[in-house]
């Protein structure tokens, strides 16, 4: 690979935050084998088929996110990791927990490791936020709907757990009460969500 590719490939990926899918390389006129070079010599890393990181371009944990969003792009981060990045668990997953609808079909990226929730319309349309990093959207459920669906797999998360996101919760400033009842009862969790709430306060 000549100087002149190589730098034209370094900048597709840096004005896209360190990314690029082989459909930006190729639109811009360069032939994907040099993706493979690329590859062999670490200077980028596979994410997804059609889908690389130039290595080293970002670090940590909102890395990690970005590259969930853009592997899955109907995707919402849920459960047990959106405590964690809330700081409402001091459990750290070992893998990702992602919300998509109930027929969405996803190809699951080389890495991270994801777990994938298969959630009905409703359940999954609320309570969704969008957060910025960098150039790019994370969509992400908000703490209250958080709660609700961790409320919902309480079974499978375990007790410890889902009583230490319900004090942390209640500790915060920015709690809002109302919207975890909407969410509870959107999500059939009412009457788990009150009992705590009776309990805790």
């Amino acid at each position: 690979m000549n100087k002149d590719t190589y730098t034209k490939i370094f900048n597709i990926f840096k004005q896209n935050d360190g990314y690029a899918h082989t459909r930006d390389i190729t639109g811009a006129g360069i032939h994907n084998v040099y993706l493979n070079d690329l590859l062999q010599e670490g200077k980028i890393e596979r994410i997804k088929r059609g889908l690389y990181r130039w290595a080293g371009a970002n670090t940590g944990a909102d890395t990690t996110l970005v590259d969930v969003a853009l592997a899955i792009p109907g995707g919402v981060i849920c459960l047990q990791y959106a405590l964690a990045y809330y700081n409402l668990t001091t459990a750290k997953p070992w893998e990702i927990s992602v919300a998509i609808g109930k027929k969405a079909r996803v190809k699951l990226p080389d890495y991270p490791p994801i777990r994938l929730y298969y959630f009905t319309p409703a359940i999954y349309n609320a309570g969704i936020e969008k957060i910025s990093i960098g150039r790019h959207e994370v969509k992400i459920y908000s703490r209250e709907k958080t709660l609700c669906d961790c409320m919902r797999y309480r079974k499978q998360i375990g007790k410890d757990i889902i009583k230490e996101m319900m004090v942390g919760y209640l500790k915060g400033h920015n709690r809002n009460l109302d919207l975890l009842l909407k969410y509870a009862q959107i999500c059939g969790v009412a009457k788990e969500i009150q009992t705590y709430l009776e309990v805790l306060s």
